[in-house]
């Protein structure tokens, strides 16, 4: 921000496209004296409240809506000093999962608003010298949007990280006995061997499963429910069903080849299951 002869901020920023021959549309130029204003008042009072709920507002889905195109994704956060790298997973999950895209776009919005007014007081905005897309000048909002993709990718990382370290958290070894009391296989007398041969079996599959769902099983294997596990993991229902689903297709899979023997007792007790899952889904 370059300052008038008087010390005001507001007069230089007003008086900048005069000094440079170049006249701003209406509209940036009102983005040009809010600046000022703000600048002036120490980013307190009303006009710096609705400045900031107008960069809100704007932002927000603007930055839901991107996510869920990996192109126009890359393109915003292309000039971050903090490349964006995704895996397919990470991709798939910003596109299928609101709730992952708007808490993210949340923190983003957040990561980015703690230095703007830093950016704004040193005079980061300034349309006159610094022209936009095909050298437009930028209105305000756009310029907060752009700062936002060059956050994003950090901010995203920890996010992830923070994911996966969430999954870790319960994809631990199971306790001794729990696969085969979720099996109801347990009782007071010793498991036969043929369980305890199934329940290795199934033990060692469920730790080569990626974090995710290795935290998905362990929470079913300790009974909660669908909706409970996705509280717990932060995830949305489908995606625990989904879980379930990849393992029990490895485990029919597994059967049909004859690589996986189930015991009658096993069977039995899956049968009744699928049986009082019917009833209640006729029930309601």
């Amino acid at each position: 921000m370059r300052f008038n002869d008087t010390g005001d901020p507001g007069a230089a920023a007003r008086g900048s496209t005069e000094d440079d021959g170049q006249d701003l549309p209406e509209d940036v130029q009102n983005d040009v004296d809010r600046v000022a204003d703000v600048v002036a008042a120490g980013f307190r009072g009303p006009v710096w409240q609705q400045m900031a709920e107008e960069l809100y507002a704007y932002t927000f889905g603007r930055l839901c809506a991107v996510m869920r195109r990996t192109d126009k994704l890359m393109y915003l956060t292309a000039k971050s000093k903090t490349p964006l790298a995704m895996t397919d997973e990470d991709r798939a999950t910003l596109y299928r999962s609101a709730p992952d895209r708007e808490h993210l776009a949340i923190l983003t919005l957040n990561v980015a608003m703690e230095t703007f007014p830093q950016l704004l007081k040193m005079g980061g905005y300034d349309p006159a010298h610094n022209r936009g897309k095909d050298g437009r000048a930028s209105h305000l909002t756009s310029y907060f949007y752009g700062r936002c993709g060059l956050v994003f990718p950090r901010v995203f990382y920890v996010w992830r990280a923070e994911r996966t370290d969430r999954f870790l958290l319960h994809a631990v070894r199971m306790g001794d006995g729990a696969l085969a009391h979720a099996l109801g296989q347990t009782g007071p007398e010793p498991v036969p061997e043929d369980v305890g041969d199934l329940c290795d079996t199934l033990t060692a599959m469920i730790k080569r499963l990626k974090p995710r769902d290795h935290a998905v099983w362990n929470l079913t294997v300790d009974g909660l429910s669908q909706g409970e596990i996705a509280d717990v993991l932060g995830i949305k229902v489908g995606d625990v069903e989904n879980a379930r689903y990849r393992l029990r297709s490895q485990v029919r899979t597994r059967r049909r080849s004859g690589e996986l023997h189930v015991p009658p007792g096993v069977e039995a007790e899956w049968a009744r299951t699928r049986a009082q899952a019917k009833a209640r889904k006729k029930a309601a």
